[in-house]
């Protein structure tokens, strides 16, 4: 019974990943006005994760896996020791909290017993809802409020809310459920990567219709979250799959090729509609382009300041738009804004320890070193991998915010499943009957 009721709070927390429903605590102000970086609060999946985790006992892993779970905690380690030395060791708090909640999450998905074609259909069903409701942003302009699903209300002419300029005109960005488009951006991504792996599976034309409605659904909607760092990422993340499966010879099977041809019409499609807005978030003479550019070199250059606080132990989990708000006071609370990389925000933050924990880590993960090159799972293990990467090295909500931590928590497990499980795809998945535990 124990064991049915935490693969239930599992198994939900995967399809209410991208809903926002937290309880507020506590809002952090930096110059006086309340910060979106300092928000202290509990988001609903987070407990569930957390309950599963408990309920669901004593893992069950092979010696692999489990040497790369005691590299995570070395992390989290890390991240604590961070802490405990940290200017604003109670925003880092609440922090560690969601950082804590993201390594269970990756713990219950690495779980033998976790079959991870369910999870990752969940994921993809799960995603529905936000397609839904960014499509309905781009098209309307704005959005209203929900507190079931955590989201605040938009609209393109308010000042703040993610825009594209084209002219006079102004199209708002699909957020979906998400704080912003380009953490919707990378949710797609990684749906579009995780159905190409699943979409080998299917067994029958339900299934088959299933796939292709999802295909087009999510090559459509990540053109407009207008997300230029998920296109990026997917962009080189396909090249290097399709490059390593032309290498090795595995050429995808018969049945992915009208899946193929359908997500690259669907993307074509809302390229060909929305092409005027596409080409303007790489004009860099546009005004919102030249503010983002402008924003993002600036942060490069004060970086250093930031790191300079503490290079050895770092300033502390969440901390690095605080001490900037020490270090240069007086300005809007908008301009403090971490930085656009997250392994420099991570060096800020967790100093050298932290990184050199951070790398040990990643070492461990790694499917060019741990695993044959030659398996259909192991290349697209590495597409996930170069699809994160990419992300972080233009964004930094896969570690500042709770969405990106899970989105890190859901992908790194999967590449981990793909990598070390060479017996999942030819056993569980082909089966009828999916089984979790």
């Amino acid at each position: 019974m124990i064991a049915r009721f935490a693969n239930f709070l599992f198994l939900a927390s995967i399809f209410f990943l991208p809903w926002q429903t937290a309880m507020m605590l506590l809002t952090a102000e930096i110059s006086g006005e309340a910060s979106a970086y300092g928000v202290l609060s509990i988001y609903v999946v987070e407990a569930m994760i957390v309950f599963a985790f408990l309920l669901r006992g004593r893992q069950h892993t092979h010696p692999q896996v489990r040497s790369l779970i005691r590299a995570l905690y070395f992390f989290l380690a890390a991240a604590f020791f961070s802490l405990s030395v940290s200017q604003v060791e109670w925003v880092g708090w609440f922090h560690l909290i969601h950082v804590v909640s993201a390594a269970m999450l990756f713990s219950l998905l690495v779980d033998d017993r976790t079959n991870i074609r369910q999870v990752l259909s969940l994921f993809l069903a799960g995603l529905l809802v936000p397609i839904i409701i960014g499509w309905f942003q781009v098209l309307n302009g704005s959005s209203p409020d929900s507190s079931l699903l955590g989201i605040a209300a938009k609209d393109a002419v308010t000042p703040g809310v993610a825009v594209v300029e084209s002219g006079d005109e102004r199209l708002m960005r699909a957020y979906g459920t998400f704080p912003h488009p380009n953490i919707f951006g990378g949710y797609v991504a990684f749906g579009i990567v995780a159905l190409a792996w699943t979409a080998r599976f299917f067994e029958n034309k339900r299934q088959l219709v299933g796939v292709l409605v999802t295909s087009s659904l999510l090559g459509a909607t990540l053109i407009v979250t207008f997300s230029r760092s998920a296109w990026l990422g997917l962009g080189i993340a396909f090249l290097v799959l399709m490059g390593f499966m032309l290498w090795y010879k595995r050429i995808p099977p018969r049945q992915a090729l009208p899946i193929m041809i359908l997500g690259l019409v669907s993307i074509l499609s809302t390229l060909a509609v929305f092409h005027t807005q596409v080409f303007s978030r790489f004009d860099t003479s546009q005004r919102l382009e030249v503010i983002s550019l402008e924003e993002r070199a600036s942060q490069y250059k004060t970086f250093g300041d930031v790191f300079l606080e503490s290079p050895l132990l770092g300033v502390g989990p969440s901390a690095y738009t605080f001490i900037l708000g020490r270090l240069d006071p007086g300005r809007p609370v908008w301009s403090y804004q971490p930085m656009h990389n997250v392994y420099l925000l991570i060096l800020a933050e967790l100093g050298l320890v932290g990184v050199m924990a951070l790398g040990y880590l990643l070492c461990r993960i790694n499917p060019f070193a741990n695993a044959s090159l030659a398996r259909g799972g192991t290349l697209f293990a590495i597409a996930v991998g170069v699809l994160l990467f990419t992300i972080g090295l233009f964004d930094h909500y896969l570690w500042t915010l709770w969405p990106g931590l899970a989105l890190v928590a859901i992908s790194m497990a999967t590449l981990v499943r793909w990598t070390y499980s060479p017996t999942q795809e030819q056993n569980s998945y082909l089966s009828h009957v999916d089984r979790v535990f």
